[in-house]
C-alpha cells in the first residue's frame, strides 16, 4: 500500500511511469493504470534524459544539482524507501528555491550520477566548499564561484560592471589582472 501511495503522489508531482516504476518497485503494467486514472490519459512517451550534458552546460543548474544532492544526502535514512526519499527531496527543493530549474525526473538524476561514478565532489578553490563536478573536468572552481567571477574581480573583488557593447570585460578596473575567462 506504501508503494502504491508513493507511485501516486510521484505521478501527482509530474513523474512519467519509467520513473514511477524505477523508483517504487511497481509492475510496469500497475504503474500505467495507477498514472491513466490519476491523471485521465496515459503517460507522455519518451525517453527520460539519461546524460549529464543539460547539467553541465549551464552553472545555475550544476548549483541546483548540488542543493539538490545535499537534500538527498540529509534526507536518506535507514528504513525510508528510495521513492519517499525521493518525494522529500522533491518537496524540500521546491520549497527552498524561488524558481526550480530541475523537474522531478532531473532531480531523480542527480544521485543517480554520482552512483555511475559520472560525477564527484570537489573542493571549491576560492569559497572551500564541496559541490559536484563532472569526473572528467578539471576545474577546481564551484558553478557558485563561477557566477560570481563573471561580475567581480577574482584578484581585488572589485565590480566589473557593464560595458557598453555587452562584451565581458578582460582586465580588472581596479588592479588591472586578466579577469577574462573562456
Amino acid at each position: 500500500m506504501n508503494r502504491i501511495h508513493e507511485a501516486a503522489t510521484l505521478i501527482q508531482l509530474g513523474a512519467r511511469i519509467g520513473l514511477v516504476w524505477q523508483w517504487t518497485g511497481l509492475q510496469k503494467k500497475l504503474a500505467k493504470r495507477l498514472y491513466r486514472e490519476l491523471m485521465g490519459s496515459p503517460s507522455p512517451p519518451g525517453q527520460t534524459p539519461f546524460t549529464d550534458s543539460w547539467f553541465v552546460e549551464s552553472d545555475r543548474r550544476m548549483l541546483n544539482a548540488a542543493m539538490v544532492w545535499r537534500l538527498f544526502q540529509r534526507l536518506e535514512l535507514p528504513g525510508r524507501s528510495q521513492a519517499r526519499v525521493l518525494i522529500d527531496v522533491y518537496q524540500a527543493y521546491r520549497h527552498l528555491v524561488r524558481e526550480p530549474l530541475l523537474d522531478l525526473t532531473r532531480v531523480a538524476l542527480v544521485p543517480r550520477f554520482i552512483t555511475m561514478q559520472l560525477w564527484h565532489e570537489r573542493r571549491c578553490d576560492y569559497c572551500r566548499l564541496l559541490h559536484l563536478a563532472p569526473v572528467d573536468r578539471q576545474s577546481t572552481e564551484c558553478p557558485g564561484c563561477r557566477l560570481y567571477h563573471r561580475y567581480r574581480c577574482p584578484q581585488c573583488d572589485a565590480d566589473l560592471g557593464s560595458r557598453p557593447t555587452g562584451r565581458r570585460r578582460t582586465h580588472c578596473p581596479r588592479c588591472r589582472s586578466v579577469v577574462h575567462r573562456p
